[in-house]
This record gives structure tokens, sequence and C-alpha cells, in this order.
């Protein structure tokens, strides 16, 4: 009892691994016979049929021969056998016409597989087929036409010779082998019941063989199959390998060769460091003598107004006490003259340092740069009469002429070229002084010209004159003919603003011509504003006569002598020192004020905290000229009408900014 478990335990080991071993086989033959699937890429599934077809293209042509000699023999075959047979020696004639046929059949496709077009999947698989299945109808009629048991014995057995040809040698995917091995059987079964092909006992027999040829057949050729379709993945991944590998070799062979450049340009870079360190140093070390060179020249020319004025002012007071008043009078209006040139070098200073600093953002809208034109050449018009100078205008009447700027700067750059044309007049010449200024258009620019026929600039000075306080043909630093720097303003300006362009041609003795380029833009959906009529002094006066100001200002001098322009003007007046003071003078006023000026920051305050308390104390916005030294300003929304001047305001400008807004208000409110 106890020997009989261990051998009933080895025999349920050994039935296990029976049934494992049956399970695997059972599995190897069904995959050995199921067709293979094609490959999940169309595109990928057509470089295989033809990679199949060009690899076996040989193979197949000596086939196709090797099938021609074959028929040709069972010619001999059939002729000798039939010859001494009785039975057979009437059918002689149409075995040997099929057999003819077949030769005939077979050399057409020998022919057309020496054809280059035989390598291509689609011609190869044509032509194979056309032969096989065309053997396979000859052979059809010859077991049909010849009697029995023969028809049997010498023919049938042609058709299994023609479906291992098919299944062995033309490599074929298997699902088209297969399928004609079926519609052979089929076409055997078809004419055994219509025609009785063969004898009960011989058809059966020949239908097992030729099941079995078929089932074979169709396992050699699903291998054969599979295999190719795994070589082909195999060799494509070999070649996505070896192509890796040849671009890491590449890669690696590149690396290499930059990484002993790498190490030769090490020192290059380094020396090169060197240099630039050294060259930033030069170049900080310039940039340091040139602020100190502009420094330097910008405080010599305000010393020099600021020098005259001072004396101006004592030489009024001594003719003052003297009696004389003449002269006293003569005196203080060279004093206001050295103010105004005082004022403007200080602006144009400042101009220039905030435009080169990039704290002057540009505010671009579309306009007609006509009227920028006109505006400029208005403004300078009494200084070029005052001068001798003919001033004239070549503008397009018809069309607009709208650019995308800065009115304000680019009204600024057209005002100093033509200023500097008035004041480098030639008045030795026999023509009178003239200056020219044109605009003309083009598909996508506007162009700005100022022409004059003065001077002229020399060639080597084309890059100095837009330097700060260089000035041509001014060794004297007379004042009356510029300050030497509106040229770099111009310059300034034009390289703030997008795609502006300055160009220059100047001929020595003859004249120069400044052009101003900038995009020319479609016309603008805002109408232009018509231009305010020009106002002499006295009008100026007599329209300020009676207004009512606010005036804040936290520094006393400025305060005062805001106060004492405006008692001359006959404008009523409150004045604050302080926000607190400016908010107890709104508790108390009766009058609603006509304007508020101010400064921009106050100790306690800024614009925009005075006009805001203005509104809601007064129950409506009032308009606010803000004063301020402070760039910023520009810039910083107030709660009502507002327009900005920055210091120093000369008073015909003071007068003119008030007239700006009072207008404005009164035009709102009719």
């Amino acid at each position: 009892m106890k020997m009989a478990v261990p051998q009933r335990a080895a025999r349920v080991r050994n039935s296990g691994m029976l049934l494992a071993a049956a399970r695997e086989a059972g599995a190897s033959l069904v995959r050995n016979l199921s067709i293979p699937a094609p490959f999940s890429d169309p595109a990928l599934e057509a470089q295989f049929l033809e990679d199949h077809s060009q690899r076996f293209c040989a193979f197949r042509r000596a086939s196709t021969l090797l099938a021609l000699a074959i028929w040709t023999c069972f010619l001999w075959w059939d002729f000798s056998f039939a010859r001494g047979n009785q039975a057979l020696d009437s059918r002689l004639a149409d075995i040997l016409a099929l057999r003819f046929a077949g030769i005939a059949l077979l050399f057409f496709v020998g022919v057309l597989v020496l054809r280059p077009s035989f390598r291509s999947h689609a011609s190869s698989q044509r032509i194979i087929l056309t032969g096989i299945y065309g053997l396979l109808c000859l052979i059809l009629a010859m077991v049909a036409i010849t009697p029995a048991p023969y028809n049997y014995t010498q023919h049938f057995i042609g058709l299994c010779l023609a479906l291992f040809f098919q299944f062995s040698f033309f490599y074929l995917r298997s699902r088209v082998a297969l399928t004609a091995g079926i519609i052979t059987l089929a076409s055997i079964v078809v004419l055994q019941v219509i025609i009785h092909l063969l004898n009960p006992e011989d058809f059966f027999a020949g239908l097992f063989y030729m099941f079995n040829v078929v089932v074979v057949g169709h396992g050699v050729c699903t291998h054969a199959e599979r295999v190719s379709r795994e070589r082909y993945s195999s060799e494509r991944a070999l070649a996505s390998l070896n192509d890796e590998l040849r671009a890491a070799n590449v890669s690696l062979g590149r690396k290499n060769r930059e990484l002993e450049v790498s190490k030769k340009d090490q020192e290059n870079k380094t020396n090169a460091l060197l240099a630039l360190r050294e060259q930033q140093m030069i170049a900080a070390q310039t940039a340091s003598r040139e602020k100190s060179n502009f420094l330097a020249a910008a405080t010599h020319d305000l010393r020099q107004p600021m020098h005259a004025l001072n004396l101006f002012l004592q030489a009024a007071a001594e003719a003052i006490r003297n009696g004389e008043f003449d002269q006293a009078e003569r005196l203080i209006n060279e004093c206001g003259r050295s103010s105004v040139i005082l004022a403007r070098l200080l602006n144009a200073v400042l101009d220039l340092s905030r435009l080169e600093s990039g704290r002057v953002v540009p505010r671009y809208h579309v306009f007609d740069v006509r009227q920028t034109v006109e505006e400029a050449a208005e403004q300078l018009r009494p200084f070029a009469m005052s001068r001798g100078v003919e001033l004239r205008l070549r503008l397009p009447k018809e069309d607009v002429v709208c650019v995308r700027s800065d009115a304000h700067w680019l009204g600024r750059a057209v005002a100093n070229l033509v200023s500097n044309g008035i004041k480098y007049a030639d008045q030795s010449k026999s023509s009178k002084p003239t200056v020219i200024v044109g605009v003309v258009r083009s598909a996508t620019r506007a162009r700005i010209d100022v022409l004059d026929n003065g001077i002229g600039i020399p060639a080597d000075y084309f890059d100095a004159i837009f330097q700060p306080f260089f000035q041509v043909d001014n060794p004297e630093q007379d004042r009356d003919k510029g300050l030497g720097l509106g040229l770099s303003i111009v310059n300034a300006v034009m390289s703030m603003l997008d795609q502006h362009r300055i160009e220059l041609k100047s001929t020595e003795g003859r004249g120069s011509r400044f052009s101003l380029e900038m995009p020319l833009c479609g016309p603008s959906p805002d109408k232009p504003s018509a231009r305010a009529p020009a106002r002499s002094d006295a009008d100026e006066m007599a329209q300020l006569k009676g207004r009512y100001v606010l005036l804040v200002e936290d520094d006393g001098l400025v305060r005062a002598s805001t106060e004492a322009l405006l008692s001359q003007w006959g404008v009523l007046y409150d004045s604050a020192a302080s926000f607190e003071e400016f908010r107890s003078i709104l508790g108390d006023i009766e009058r609603f004020p006509d304007l508020i000026i101010t400064d921009f920051r106050l100790r306690d305050a800024t614009a925009r905290e005075v006009a805001m308390l203005g509104a809601a104390r007064l129950g409506r916005p009032c308009p606010c000229l803000v004063v301020t030294g402070e760039p910023a300003a520009s810039i910083v929304p107030l709660a009502c009408e507002q327009d900005v001047l920055s210091k120093p305001v000369s008073p015909a400008d003071l007068r003119r900014g008030m007239l700006a807004l009072i207008a404005g208000v009164c035009t709102a409110i009719a």
C-alpha cells in the first residue's frame, strides 16, 4: 500500500506532462496553420510586400523556368505512353493540344517574369497566379477528357504537382496560396458531381491526397510567410538600431570634435573675456567722461545767461535809484531776454536727458502730418521774418497724409530743424535766404523735408552735429544762433520713435536738406480739430482779465512770482501754500473758479488729490493746469480736464495754457 502512492503520483505527473505536451503541440499546429496577420500599418504592409517580392524575385523566375521544363518533359511522357495504348490513342491529339497550350502559357509567363516590372509585388503576384490558375485549368481539362482510370493515374497527379509548386517555389502569401488550393478542390468536387470526373474510388482517394497536399502546403507556405514577416521586422529593427548607432557615432564624433574645438577655444574665450572687460571699462570711462563733458558744457551754458541776468538786475536797480527809468526799462527787458534763454536752455537739457535715459514713452496715434508741419511753420514764421528768411511750405493739397507717430515729439523735431535752417541762413548770398518745408508720400512711408540755402554742413561734421552743444560756424557761442542741442534732440526723438528715420544731405556753401521718414497709415477716424487763430499778448491778457484762479504752490518764491504775474494780467486769485490751506479756501469761496493752477507734488499732497478735492467741494470738476518739473506728471491722469507745463515756464506759455483750458470748458458748457 505504501508503494502504490508514489506510483500513482508518478502516473499523475506523467499524465500532466503528456497533456501539457499535447496542448503545446496543438497550439503549435494551430499557429502553423493560421494565416499570419498583416502589419497594422498599411504603409508598412505595402513596404513588406514590395521587399518580399524583390527578395524572392530571382527564385520565382527560376521556378517558372523549372515549371516550363517539367511541363515540356511531360509532353514526351504523354506521347510515349498514349501511343501504345488504344484507349488513349483517340485522345492523344487533344491531350497534346492542351500540353502545347500549357507550354505556350508558361513561355508567355516566362517572358513576363524576366521583365524588370516583375520585381514589384502587384505585377509578380498577377503573373504567378495567371500561370498557376492557367495550368490548373489545363490539367483539369486533361483529367476530364482522358478516359478512366488513366485520367487519375496519368494526369490527376499533375494537379498535386502544380499545387506543390505554388506552395513551395513561389513564396506566395499563405492566404492567396490557400485560396488557389481550395478553388482546385472545389472545382474537382463540382466536376465530379456534374460530369463524374473520376471513378468513385479514385475520386475519394485523389481528394484525400489532394486535401493532404493543400494542408501540408498551406502549413509550409504559412511558416515561410511568418518567417519572412519576422525577418522583415527584425531587419527593420536592426536597421533602426544601426541608424541609431550610426547617429550616435556621428554625434559622438561631433562631440569629440566640439570638445577639441572647445579646448582650443577656451584660451581664446578667456582672452576675449579679459578683452571685453577691458573694453567695458574703457566704455564706462568714456561714458563717464562724456557725461562729465556734457555736464560741464551744460553748466557753462547755464551760467552765462544766469550771470547776465544777475548783472542786468543789479544795473536796473542802480538805474532806478538814479532815476534813469528808460534805462531801467531797457535793462529789465534784457533780463527777460536772458531768462528766456535760460529757460530755453534748461528745457532743452532736460528734454535731451529724458530722451536719452528712456524715461519718455511715445504716445502713438494717427494724425495728418501736414497739420504738424503747418503748426511748426506758423510758430516760427515771425522768427523767420525777423531774420529776413522766407519760409515756404510745399504740402499735398488734396489728400491727407496720415502717419502713426507721436505728434508732440514729431512737432518738436520739425520745429527744431526749421529753427536751425532760419538761424544758419546765409545773408551774404545774392539770393534771398529761404527755408522750404515739404511733405512727400510714397506707398508705405511719409517724409518731411526741411531744405535751406544756408551755409551748408561739411561732410566731416555729419556725425558731430548731432552731438550736444556742437555748432558749425558759431565759435563765439552766439545764443541767437541756437544752443547746440536742437539736432541732438531731433536725433534722440527719431531714435525713440518706432520705424522713424532721419537723413541728412548737405553741400558746404549751398545748403542742407534734413528728411524725417515715418510709417504711412490710412486716414485717421478722428477729424483733426481746427487750430485756434493766433492772438496777440494784449488780446490774451484781455481774455484773462476778471477770471478767477486758485493757485496751489508750496514754494514761496514761485508762488510770489506767479501771484505778481496774475495781478499784472488782471486775474483774480486765491493762493494756498499747502493742501490744508487749499481745503480751507474751498470752504470760504463764493465763486466757482475758472481754473486751478497747482504744482504736481506738494509737501502734503499731489495734483491728483488737489483735483479730486476740488471736484468734491465744488460739486463738479474744475480744470487744472499742472506746472511741474517732474516728467511723470505728464502721464498721471487727474479727475478733470488738465494740461501739464514743465518748469521753467515762460509767461506766454503759462498764459496760453490757462486760456486753452478755460476756452475748452466754456465750449463744453455751451
